[in-house]
């Protein structure tokens, strides 16, 4: 018998002619008589095959017996329609449900209910204003559903669904009125050897799921001891809970080893390893997997199982949200590795930036249903996270603006790794664009992070993608030079530069430009068509190298700054 309150079979009951029919919930009376007739089918196929068992000396059970009794259960399903189960998060569907049924159906064994004819039909109800009707001497109620997919039905309030665990204790001593569920509870005492033990406890306490491995009968019959209730759970669901927790926690631990003993330390601190997975999935795999199956195998119940039922429902939504976050992390690892882009070039940044964020979004909506299943709308858990994001936003109002920089300057790309730009009054190269700064290394070997929100609010130039590079040259000369020394000078230097393959042709100006204080001054400017700030200075080192040898051929020279002092004499006539 223990054995099929294991659980509920799903299936329908093929001997029905109808088997997708609903249970009659159109009155008071259809629902309560429905509801006790479906459970006293239930127990009376269960006892018939209990009963050959309890009479034989077979230590397991046959085929036979295991067919009837889940056949006995096959119409269990219908007995939740009679519970109005509004009232039970999601988290809890496998496990209030079959235990507030069970503790009624305890409940109606031992008091008395008036005959069915006494209790209002629909027509009755049809003439009476209240909609709700009291299980005479006691607080049991049958409401009318006003809204929701059992409007207009009958059922078993929810109120008085949460209150049935009080109403069993207060009635769990009295005995069983003649029925089915007294003789299937005198069965069950007849195998367990305990006189007091009820149908429910059966359900809950039985070592009984470990009857595929060991004869019923051995685990029915364990010493007193280890069937001693603390806290609603007996010592020996106590010590397999622990051995599982145990072994949980173990592989916890195991993951946590080997993917911290697997990761590179010597890879860059933003990439991530196929290894950062295993702890996550450690967690999923208890939560979602390990403590289902000691749930089911120690069939522990009451408020210890919720509590383990809520604790394993947060650990399994948060553990799978990390775990998206980190998988879509690894993913944009892999498309940067696949399409072999420089590390910290801003388009691999982009696309960092870009999986994380899709993860984020499959985290928050893994996190919404994990609230669906505990209870929390999804619009209250919208809201909270609304308000949380809020609270966060006022709080890191810098860091949230240097990720939306770095987002911009990852979609508008001003400049890219080892290309060497000024930013502000900062001058270098550029070594990392990461989510919150940009590191450029000045000429002097030092490296500087600027913000990147003070990146995209300031003036950024790219010098490193100038087809050419304007080149601006003050020749001097001495005032003794003659106008055809600068006529020829002048010429001779826009010569050189036209030769230049370096130069620009058709920009390159090349005047006699100024009367200065000490010198004649000839403008020189040209355009290097270079790549780079090396190849610039060694251009414009060529260049004025041959400018020099031009200045000494052509016999002048250059100008420094002097002055010079004319003193007149007056000889002032003696007395």
């Amino acid at each position: 018998m223990t054995i099929c309150l294991l659980g509920i079979a799903t299936a329908a009951n093929a001997g029905d002619d109808y088997p997708l029919r609903p249970p009659d919930t159109s009155s008071p009376r259809a629902t309560l008589q429905g509801f006790i007739a479906t459970f006293d089918d239930i127990y009376h196929r269960l006892e018939n095959s209990m009963e050959d068992y309890a009479d034989s000396d077979r230590l397991y059970l046959t085929t036979e017996e295991r067919r009837q009794q889940l056949s006995g259960l096959d119409e269990a399903p219908k007995v939740f329609r009679y519970l109005d189960l509004s009232g039970v998060p999601p988290v809890l569907s496998d496990i209030v449900p079959v235990e507030r049924a069970l503790q009624l159906k305890e409940i109606l064994d031992r008091i008395r209910v008036p005959p069915f004819a006494d209790i209002p039909d629909q027509e009755a109800m049809t003439r009476q204003s209240t909609k709700r009707w009291r299980l005479p001497n006691t607080e049991i109620d049958i409401v009318r559903m006003e809204r929701g997919p059992h409007a207009g039905e009958y059922l078993v309030s929810a109120e008085t669904i949460e209150r049935l665990p009080g109403f069993y204790e207060r009635v769990k001593g009295l005995p069983y009125q003649p029925g089915p569920g007294k003789i299937l509870a005198t069965t069950y005492r007849k195998l367990s050897h305990n006189a007091t033990a009820t149908i429910y406890d059966a359900f809950l306490s039985s070592p009984i799921g470990f009857s595929f491995i060991f004869p019923p009968r051995w685990m029915l019959r364990l010493p007193d001891w280890v069937k001693v209730r603390v806290g609603g759970v007996t010592a020996w669901q106590w010590l397999g809970l622990a051995i599982g927790l145990l072994v949980s926690g173990l592989i916890i631990v195991l993951a946590h080893r080997v993917g911290r003993h697997r990761s590179d330390v010597s890879e860059d601190a933003s990439g991530l390893r196929w290894s950062a997975l295993l702890l996550p999935l450690a967690i999923v795999f208890v939560a979602g997997l390990l403590v289902p199956f000691l749930d089911a195998l120690l069939r522990i119940g009451g408020s210890v199982r919720m509590i383990i039922e809520y604790t394993r429902t947060i650990l399994l939504f948060l553990s799978a949200a990390w775990l998206l976050f980190v998988a879509f992390a690894i993913l944009g690892e892999m498309i940067v590795a696949s399409e072999r882009m420089r590390i910290r070039s801003l388009d691999s940044q982009l696309i960092r930036l870009g999986t994380r964020l899709v993860g984020v979004v499959a985290a928050i909506v893994i996190l919404m249903y994990g609230g669906d299943e505990l209870g929390f709308p999804s619009y209250s858990v919208l809201a909270g996270l609304g308000v949380g994001g809020l609270a966060v936003a006022l709080a890191a109002q810098s860091t949230i603006a240097n990720l939306i920089g770095s987002l911009l300057i990852a979609l508008e790309k001003p400049f890219r790794v080892g290309q060497y730009v000024r930013i502000g009054t900062s001058e270098g190269t550029v070594e990392d664009v990461g989510f919150r700064s940009t590191r450029i290394r000045t000429l002097d070997n030092s490296l500087i992070s600027i913000p990147s929100s003070t990146v995209v609010n300031t003036t950024v130039e790219n010098l490193s993608v100038r087809a050419k590079r304007r080149q601006r040259v003050l020749v001097q000369v001495t005032y003794a030079t003659s106008r055809d020394k600068i006529e020829e000078l002048v010429a001779g230097i826009r010569e050189l530069l036209v030769n230049n393959p370096r130069v620009e042709n058709s920009s390159c100006e090349v005047r006699f430009n100024n009367f200065a204080e000490s010198s004649l001054d000839i403008l020189v400017i040209f355009h290097l068509v270079v790549e780079d700030y090396a190849s610039e200075l060694a251009s414009r080192e060529a260049v004025l190298l041959q400018i020099m040898d031009l200045v000494k051929e052509s016999g002048v020279e250059f100008a420094f700054p002097t002055q010079t002092l004319f003193l007149q004499n007056s000889v002032s006539s003696l007395p």
